[in-house]
């Protein structure tokens, strides 16, 4: 098939970026021809040698929001995709949307988060549009965030399908002190990691309040975003000067190093959709203590049996979150454990192999299926 992978925005170092790149790379390697359109850039990305385009170059305003269906017609009109894949709330109405226009006749939404995330505007929008047919098929990368959307009209509901993100981790060749070097932390110690955009979302606050009462250890953030300044702050506030290193938005390329250096990975996160740093935390070995949220639950708690392969804190309990990260620090046979438990669960359940079998069979089935909406022709 040929299949266009559509995306909101272009953005350096973002979880659902590097989703949908790599699956238009592994759809690639199965014979599908794929590309990435971005809808418009907020920074820079390596696109991994992907056939790729970026419809809106720079920031997005009202004007160009106007236009932009203009644009995404035009170009699916000269491509001719069998198939529109796409991610994130403007791309799956607005992208999804444009798509039926012209004249596409399998269109795919993927939610990467829960549906209470989304602005006003985008939930209006995306469930009118879904439950009238517009999407032929919607993709959730959880089953947490499938439930999210179980208030909607059962014309919408009857849609979703659940994909779990896969990664196709490779791990670094350096050691953990030659990593510790290479991205100037303290050669000596114990260091907890975290990935991810210093954002609300990601509940920074009170994982550094809850890591400054620890003892004998550091902590390196890899992310930027708009809560930097604040977040630096607030560390010093907390007398965390030589302790906290905010490494800021690392090349996709030093990440395997960054997991190296550590010796646990800590995500404090409020939602996920699914993540993909933990998932990397797991495929490099590393014990992992990860907020207690249905989306977290669900990739480290196994179905079967109940058993977790990471350490879970609430949200919002600082005290929890001290003693755990407390537990990590001091227990080197349950990190092995938990280290152990979480690369054998990611290999069982979270392979890049079975996200393509989920997301090619999503596609196959929306081919054979009619839509509920009459479709517009190409010209």
């Amino acid at each position: 098939m040929k299949i266009v992978c559509m995306i909101s925005f272009m953005n350096r170092g973002a979880g659902a970026q590097q989703a949908i790149m790599r699956l238009s790379q592994q759809l690639r390697l199965r014979g599908h021809s794929a590309e990435v359109w971005f809808l418009y850039r907020r920074s820079d990305v390596d696109t991994l040698d992907l056939t790729s385009r970026c419809i809106l170059d720079g920031k997005l305003t009202l004007p160009r929001l106007i236009f932009l269906p203009v644009y995404l017609v035009r170009g699916l009109r000269e491509v001719r995709p069998d198939a529109v894949i796409s991610f994130l709330p403007l791309a799956n109405t607005l992208g999804l949307l444009s798509a039926w226009l012209a004249g596409v006749t399998v269109r795919i939404s993927s939610h990467r988060a829960p549906a209470y995330t989304y602005s006003a505007p985008m939930r209006i929008a995306d469930r009118i549009l879904g439950a009238a047919g517009f999407y032929t098929a919607i993709v959730c990368v959880s089953r947490a965030v499938q439930q999210s959307f179980q208030a909607y009209p059962s014309t919408y509901r009857t849609r979703l399908e659940v994909v779990h993100n896969g990664i196709a981790w490779q791990g670094s060749s350096s050691s953990r002190l030659d990593a510790r070097r290479k991205l100037g932390l303290p050669l000596t110690g114990f260091l907890f990691v975290a990935a991810g955009r210093l954002s609300k979302q990601k509940n920074y606050p009170l994982l550094l309040e809850a890591f400054a009462r620890t003892k004998n250890s550091y902590l390196a953030i890899a992310g930027d975003g708009e809560l930097e300044s604040e977040l630096a702050a607030f560390a010093r506030k907390l007398d965390l000067g030589e302790r906290v290193f905010f490494l800021g938005a690392l090349d996709r390329r030093l990440i395997p190093d960054l997991l190296r250096s550590a010796d646990a990975f800590v995500s404090s996160s409020l939602f996920e959709g699914q993540s993909n740093a933990v998932l990397e935390a797991m495929h490099e070995g590393l014990p992992i203590l990860v907020s207690d949220i249905p989306e977290q639950r669900e990739t480290v708690v196994d179905e079967a049996t109940g058993e977790a392969c990471a350490l879970l804190a609430a949200v919002s309990d600082t005290s929890v979150w001290t003693a755990q990260l407390q537990r990590l620090i001091e227990s080197a046979d349950l990190r092995q454990q938990l280290a152990t438990s979480a690369q054998q669960m990611v290999a069982r359940r979270f392979t890049v192999e079975r996200m393509i079998d989920g997301f090619e069979q999503v596609l196959l089935s929306a081919r054979a299926s009619p839509s509920d909406l009459p479709e517009p022709h190409y010209p």
